[in-house]
């Protein structure tokens, strides 16, 4: 069963026009169980099976960045017994690190893949031939 994910991301906009195209776009993402928009602090919360690559390419318009990355629903349950309780506890941590390490992983390769190499005016290819290499071009004097 895909495991639910609560996202903050703050994004750039000012107006209500924009908000609509934000949650417009990241709405039509397959795996989405809730959008909300805080216009207040330019934050986005996004809860769903989703991948975080696809939300933030459907965001860079607005120049999005990840605040934070965690469950949809936090579980807590109490064991009766210390041993399981520590196990639970060193299985919990190493869990928790491994999540902190992929996103920081995945932070680092959207901060590495979303501007790099971007030219918005990629430079034109011009062709020219002498006109001594081809005796049947038109040449206007």
């Amino acid at each position: 069963m895909p495991e639910n994910k609560k996202v903050i991301i703050k994004v750039d906009i000012h107006d209500d026009k924009g908000k609509r195209k934000a949650l417009k776009a990241v709405s039509g993402l397959s795996g989405i169980e809730s959008v909300a928009m805080d216009m207040k602090d330019q934050k986005m919360t996004i809860i769903g099976d989703i991948d975080l690559v696809c939300v933030v390419k459907k965001l860079k318009k607005w120049h999005p960045a990840i605040l934070t990355v965690g469950p949809a629903k936090e579980d807590k349950k109490k064991e009766p017994e210390k041993k399981k309780e520590n196990e639970d506890d060193a299985a919990k941590k190493k869990k928790k690190k491994k999540e902190e390490e992929e996103e920081e992983a995945l932070r680092r390769w959207i901060e590495f893949h979303s501007y790099r190499g971007f030219n918005p005016f990629p430079p034109q290819q011009i062709c020219l031939h002498p006109v001594e290499e081809n005796p049947n071009s038109c040449v206007i004097c």
